[in-house]
């Protein structure tokens, strides 16, 4: 499997699918082929569609894909109030439904998006088929991980003076923050991709988001600790897990690293189909390991499509 951006990459530079999920709101959707079930693409923190570059087109050569940007990330409209996993998979439910695309669905969410559909199939099991966690954590991973929940903090921390200088109309690539956090432009992607990052960047709605997202991950609802320890009964689920922590910037001290293993087996552990895989790469498997995904993606469509 070769995988590259040259399909489309400018297709991440431009919103595809705007579909109201509120008042004056729109959720922004990628969508490709047509093979039932479908299977729902969630990227980690601040993460959208783009992320899922290296994996959803090989997953819709046999399943419909949807990838999708959160509100007030990528071309998603922003929304005020608090940004939990629960009003996250809340909007995704509303614009799943107002695209047509029905359930059941083959839920995978990386990072914190693992936990987002985790959340989604605790408390919708009639809709949810399988689901795929990729190097995701529980809602509680702030009490368990602290050394991850610290580097969150910290980074929540350079997000409020970045939000401060783009309220302003003073961060600019030449920024100390813009080069060590976004790092634009990246190698790899096309001016128009590399632009788009630029404007979102420095655009204060998305920082802003990026602010109060931290804050959601780090203070869950008690219902989204709850939901976590549910069993998930015989639902086809395949945990992954990173092998190789020494760069990330979340997970670089070994009790986190413990911590965090830990959580995978439990939540392996909810289904009685549940396995865990070790993935030879880093945190970010959809873009070091894509392949790693989408063999599991497609192990848990073929086991859904058999029963």
């Amino acid at each position: 499997m070769k995988h590259s951006f040259k399909m489309d990459m400018d297709q991440y530079a431009r919103p595809q699918q705007l579909v109201p999920v509120g008042r004056h709101r729109r959720l922004n959707l990628l969508v490709m082929g047509q093979a039932m079930p479908t299977v729902v693409l969630a990227a980690g923190y601040l993460g959208g569609t783009l992320d899922w570059g290296l994996v959803q087109p090989y997953v819709a050569r046999s399943a419909q894909v949807v990838s999708f940007d959160t509100p007030g990330l990528g071309f998603s409209d922003p929304t005020a109030g608090r940004r939990t996993s629960t009003a996250i998979v809340r909007d995704l439910r509303i614009a799943l439904a107002a695209a047509d695309i029905a359930p059941p669905y083959v839920l995978v969410g990386h990072s914190a998006g693992g936990l987002r559909m985790h959340l989604f199939a605790a408390t919708h099991p009639d809709e949810v088929a399988g689901l795929v966690m990729v190097d995701s954590v529980t809602a509680d991973f702030d009490r368990r991980a602290p050394g991850t929940s610290r580097a969150m903090a910290g980074e929540r921390a350079i997000f409020r003076r970045m939000l401060g200088k783009a309220r302003a109309g003073t961060l600019t690539p030449e920024d100390p923050d813009y080069i060590a956090r976004v790092g634009l432009p990246r190698a790899g992607l096309s001016p128009a991709v590399n632009q788009a990052l630029h404007e979102m960047w420095t655009r204060p709605s998305y920082l802003s988001t990026a602010i109060r997202e931290g804050l959601g991950l780090a203070s869950p609802d008690a219902g989204e600790i709850e939901a976590d320890r549910r069993p998930l009964g015989d639902l086809p689920l395949v945990v992954l897990s990173a092998a190789r922590r020494a760069h990330d910037s979340f997970i670089d001290r070994e009790a986190d690293t413990r911590a965090w293993l830990q959580m995978h087996d439990e939540i392996a552990a909810l289904s009685s189909r549940g396995i865990r895989r070790t993935v030879d790469c880093g945190h970010n498997i959809p873009v070091e390991h894509p392949r790693a995904v989408v063999e599991a993606i497609e192990q848990v469509l073929a086991v859904v499509r058999e029963t």
